[in-house]
């Protein structure tokens, strides 16, 4: 009965997709902005937990499925807000539509780009919400794989969190800039998203711990 009471508490599952420079792998190591933030986050509430590379849909999924999983960073909209228990926010996102350098088009909003194919990450908040608004959209499991289609002519323009489009830029060089942002369309909280059932006291532990960090200015940090 004394080794049942005392045993170690089962860690949290918190799957993150590949999408520098929020979060990757690297040496077998998960790194990152986002990654930094969330392990500060539980090592302060001391909560036991574990990382998970899984592609976002999956990580969304089993986040609704599984206990004691949660899959980060995650936009936060209102057509998921109840499937959720949400600690926030982790990241505040600024998505964008990035386009060829030799694209003349001038969009001045949203609705002029409604009629040109869109280039998105599966599973994201901005591919469900151009979808919402009726948007062409193509769908990959990777920011870097939006890229290479663009290049490619795939599609005319991609849209993206500006931090992570550019990151992918960035990789090829000044002198090969191919991309450019043309407009911010919206702005997200990047979250993380619990199973419906986490125990309240494990949310509400997570939550003051985070907004403690906020008050710090430790996410301005990261």
């Amino acid at each position: 009965l004394s080794d049942i009471s005392h045993a170690t508490p089962k860690p949290y599952t918190l799957a993150f997709n590949t999408n520098p420079p929020f979060s990757s792998t690297a040496n077998g190591q998960p790194q990152g902005i986002a990654i930094n933030i969330i392990s500060q986050l539980f090592q302060r509430a001391k909560l036991p937990y574990q990382f998970s590379e899984t592609p976002l849909v999956r990580a969304m999924t089993n986040a609704k499925t599984t206990e004691k999983y949660c899959a980060f960073p995650v936009q936060r909209a209102q057509q998921i807000e109840a499937d959720y228990q949400w600690i926030s926010p982790i990241l505040i996102t600024h998505s964008g539509l990035f386009a060829r350098q030799d694209f003349s088009r001038v969009l001045l909003t949203l609705n002029d780009a409604k009629k040109i194919k869109v280039g998105v990450l599966r599973g994201s908040g901005d591919a469900e919400y151009l979808k919402a608004l009726g948007f062409s959209v193509e769908e990959t499991n990777s920011q870097e794989q939006n890229l290479a289609k663009l290049r490619a002519k795939r599609f005319d323009l991609w849209a993206a969190d500006n931090l992570s489009a550019n990151f992918f830029i960035a990789q090829h060089g000044s002198k090969n800039a191919i991309a450019k942002e043309l407009l911010t369309f919206r702005i997200t909280l990047g979250s993380l998203a619990c199973h419906i059932n986490m125990p309240q006291a494990d949310v509400a532990k997570l939550q003051a711990t985070l907004d403690s960090m906020i008050t710090e200015g430790v996410l301005q940090k990261k």
